[in-house]
């Protein structure tokens, strides 16, 4: 990462954070820990994940975008 790289703040909620310190190991930053769950949890698996969720009795998908904090 260059020198001049640009940073921004995101909120968490707590529970977030005290699950996420899990993965956060070896000198890791918090960028790393995202990216590694990025790289490991690829954009189709997310859409057949949430698909599935979808399928879920009772759930419709403005319930699904408020569980998840989707816009």
């Amino acid at each position: 990462m260059s020198s001049t790289a640009r940073y921004t703040t995101i909120s968490l909620r707590p529970d977030t954070v005290r699950q996420l310190q899990l993965y956060k190991t070896g000198g890791k930053t918090w960028d790393d820990v995202l990216e590694e769950f990025m790289d490991n949890f690829a954009p189709e698996e997310f859409v057949r994940w949430a698909a599935e969720e979808l399928k879920r009795p009772g759930i419709s998908a403005e319930e699904f975008r408020r569980r998840h904090g989707l816009k």
